[in-house]
């Protein structure tokens, strides 16, 4: 699904109307096209009653026209219109001439107790807070009214600010929202999101010429968009044509981070995971992950040495990816391991790539080391954000996985300025970087160098546990190591966690009890939702 600013939608569909495609063709697209999508949904469910709350702007339309094809369809439609526009004249005459009705006051609590779904086409993408009267008396009244109604909000829930993602506590909360051509970037913010629903998109019927030109790349995390880039699995492939991933990382205090991150990139399709971490925390590891293969390395009172790098820093060139962070920790020993084994070898030569098979061309060269594409996680990106240009020394592509805090860290930027505007921030960051950035948390944000950015439409108190996000790192990681580029990785991992989050919830009935071994056990849903 698209995702698009208030302001380019404006001017997409004015630049749509001037070239010849009007607004009445547009909002009969769009009525259509909701029609079609309750009716697909709904109906099979013996669910045929429907009202429409109907507001001026051009949702209203939509609303009138939609109740008109949905009562050409078989569905008992009535409207109850909480503004008067003399444009909906002609519509509305449509649908009495369909057998659909228009509700005055006096009959609209007994129309409404007969109802089973609800139109909310009372405000629009251009509302502005604060609600005023006589709106406020009546949502609040309709919110009581409501209860047990399916509500499917018409573009977006009325009362929501879709530029900033504010609210008002009036708000409607929609189980369903069609959105017109694309999603608008503030119902991805909290707390907007929340009264969303589900969120479809439908299209208006503009030109493609038209569109292309007000694509801004951005979008929203869907099904087809994570199938499209999984690699391919053919039945005579073996181990090594599915990738070498080496991961780094752990420590004495955390021992579990990079074992619970390689068995995720194994769960993620991986065909070898290598584990390098301290000789002191082995026996706890390899008692917790008898599928992988070990590297020891060089430990200082528990946390990998800076001599560390001389052993490790030969295998890279026979890595498809490396993960490097998960429980590594901050001492300054590692600080200067991370530096000698990020910063002390050249490029790896990079060759286009079909996305399902690696992109990276070894080389062998007498004297230089060669870097494979890798994802950065936990207290390495704190290690990194202490080194100064970093972006500009790291020579490879990299996706870097933050939390709030640990791109406050690499920023400068306070928690709340990251959190009040995550999209651009997460964008502005990674083209500055030249590195794909996975802004995680609720609606995490997945940017690219480009400019580009996608945003996973998930949000659920599940994750806020530790250990889910080496489950993520493992899992972008594992898809990287088997060719999957970088920026589709992280698409495709943050998916495939939030699946599998949600499988886990479903199963145990509570948000409160997930583990992170329990993501990794509940991955291969994901994939099976892709089948």
């Amino acid at each position: 699904m698209k995702l698009i600013s208030v302001q380019k939608m404006k001017a997409l569909e004015s630049a749509a109307n001037e070239g010849g495609y009007s607004y009445e063709k547009m909002m009969i697209k769009a009525g259509q096209n909701l029609a079609q999508v309750v009716h697909e949904r709904y109906h099979d469910k013996g669910i045929t009653r429907v009202m429409g709350l109907v507001g001026g702007g051009s949702n209203g339309g939509d609303t009138i026209i939609a109740l008109t094809a949905l009562q050409k369809l078989g569905w008992t439609c009535s409207a109850f219109l909480l503004k008067e526009d003399p444009q909906w004249q002609t519509l509305i005459i449509e649908l009495h001439s369909n057998g659909g009705r228009v509700v005055d006051r006096e009959r609209f609590e007994e129309e409404l107790s007969h109802t089973q779904l609800v139109l909310d086409g009372v405000m629009g993408t251009g509302f502005k807070m604060p609600m005023r009267e006589p709106f406020v008396d009546f949502m609040k009244k309709f919110n009581k009214l409501s209860q047990g109604k399916i509500i499917v909000a018409v573009d977006c829930p009325s009362g929501v600010d879709c530029i900033t993602g504010e609210a008002c506590a009036e708000t409607l909360h929609a189980d369903l929202t069609v959105s017109m051509e694309a999603v608008k970037e503030g119902m991805l913010k909290f707390p907007a999101y929340a009264f969303c629903g589900e969120i479809v998109t439908v299209d208006l019927g503009i030109p493609a010429k038209t569109l292309k030109q007000f694509d801004s790349g951005d979008a929203v995390v869907d099904v087809e968009m994570v199938s499209a880039v999984l690699p391919k699995r053919e039945n005579n492939s073996h181990k090594g044509s599915f990738g070498h991933l080496l991961v780094c990382g752990g420590s004495v205090n955390y021992p579990g981070a990079p074992m619970l991150a390689a068995k995720s990139a194994y769960r993620t399709g991986a065909g070898l995971v290598e584990c390098a971490i301290p000789e002191r925390v082995y026996v706890a590891a390899v008692a917790n992950n008898i599928e992988s293969i070990f590297t020891l390395l060089e430990d200082q009172d528990g946390v990998i040495a800076e001599n560390a790098a001389a052993v490790l820093t030969p295998k890279l060139k026979y890595v498809d990816g490396l993960l490097i962070g998960p429980g590594i920790g901050r001492e300054e020993t590692t600080q200067r391991f991370i530096k000698r084994l990020l910063f002390g070898m050249n490029s790896r030569n990079q060759t286009a790539g079909t996305g399902f098979v690696p992109s990276a061309v070894k080389t062998k060269a007498d004297d230089a080391e060669t870097y494979p594409p890798m994802v950065i996680d936990a207290d390495a990106l704190r290690l990194l954000a202490d080194i100064d240009m970093w972006y500009e020394k790291l020579k490879t592509e990299a996706v870097l996985t933050p939390h709030p805090g640990e791109m406050s860290a690499l920023t400068g930027l306070s928690i709340d300025e990251i959190q009040q505007d995550r999209l651009e921030v997460a964008k502005r960051f990674a083209q500055k970087w030249g590195q794909v950035v996975v802004l995680k948390g609720a609606l995490t944000v997945v940017a690219s160098a480009d400019g580009n950015a996608v945003v996973l439409p998930f949000a659920n108190s599940a994750l806020a546990k530790a250990g889910t996000g080496d489950v993520l790192a493992g899992m972008i990681a594992g898809l990287i190591a088997q060719g999957v580029k970088p920026f589709e990785a992280a698409i495709a991992g943050v998916w495939l966690h939030a699946r599998a989050a949600y499988e886990v919830v479903k199963a145990q009935g509570t948000q409160s009890s997930l583990l992170a071994g329990d993501l990794i056990d509940a991955i291969p849903s994901g994939f099976s939702d892709l089948n």
